[in-house]
């Protein structure tokens, strides 16, 4: 598992759901869902695009690949 608390990003082997305890950032709230994206969406990230995320219907997160990182 690789955490980065900085950024709120951590890759994980499974989902966790929040009710069930702490998850890798703490005491979540929420279902924990999980949002699958397909081979296009990959791609349109690595192409410079941004993925646009629902989040239970309530809130908006944006996913861009960090082409600058060196991980």
């Amino acid at each position: 598992m690789s955490v980065d608390r900085d950024r709120g990003v951590a890759i994980v082997n499974e989902v966790m759901a929040p009710l069930d305890g702490d998850t890798v950032f703490g005491q979540r709230w929420g279902n924990g869902d999980l949002i699958k994206i397909t081979a296009k969406e990959l791609s349109a990230l690595t192409e410079g695009k941004i993925l646009a995320l629902d989040v239970e219907g309530e809130y908006v997160v944006y996913l861009q690949l960090d082409e600058e990182s060196e991980d």
